[in-house]
């Protein structure tokens, strides 16, 4: 299983980001339960041209490094801060140039592989924003979400770490089932066909 790449995408701008904290610790998990090749693409490292229709093979520079470390990836951990009910308008920007294999470019990353969902906030009043805002974007990629996301909030964490158990457990238990869900979609006959609805 080691030739397996799970991909941690923060979607934050910020350079000290709890949401990083939070996909690390299910990286990291993954990493040693299955032995599974991690890597972290945060955003706050890039900078991202604007997503306005061109294809993939069209972007340069940060751009292009972003989508071809997306690209190259086998399955995926999504992390983002949650602003006003939603996830961050990088991770949006970010999205919308990923292609699902149709006019945007051939490849389809996102299709019939498994992905993590983590969403951090200030409050506790954003943690429906992981089901109602990042699981159909995934979806309308064709992608298998894990069946439980996790949501942090601010008092989870004290100086730029988990200050709590049961959020560290969710994680990690989160990274691992996200490499067992890529596993069985790719031992299974009929999960890995079902792709995006339309």
């Amino acid at each position: 299983m080691a030739d397996r790449t799970l991909l941690g995408i923060v979607g934050s701008v910020s350079a000290d980001s709890r949401t990083r904290t939070a996909v690390e610790v299910a990286l990291d998990a993954a990493a040693e339960r299955h032995a599974v090749e991690t890597d972290v693409l945060h955003l706050a490292d890039y900078d991202l041209e604007t997503a306005d229709g061109r294809g993939i093979d069209n972007y340069e520079g940060d751009t292009a490094e972003a989508l071809d470390r997306i690209v190259e990836a086998d399955a995926y951990v999504v992390g983002t801060p949650v602003y006003r009910g939603s996830y961050s308008g990088a991770l949006k920007n970010l999205l919308d140039m990923v292609p699902r294999g149709q006019w945007q470019g051939d490849a389809a990353p996102f299709e019939n592989a498994a992905v993590g969902l983590v969403a951090t906030g200030a409050t506790d009043h954003h943690f429906l924003a992981v089901d109602q805002e990042l699981r159909p974007a995934f979806a309308f990629f064709g992608a298998h979400a894990v069946g439980g996301a996790t949501y942090a909030d601010a008092d989870q964490f004290e100086e730029g770490t988990i200050d709590d158990a049961d959020l560290r457990d969710r994680l990690e238990l989160l990274g691992e089932a996200t490499v067992e869900l890529s596993v069985a979609i790719d031992d299974a006959d009929a999960l890995g066909e079902i792709g995006p609805a339309i």
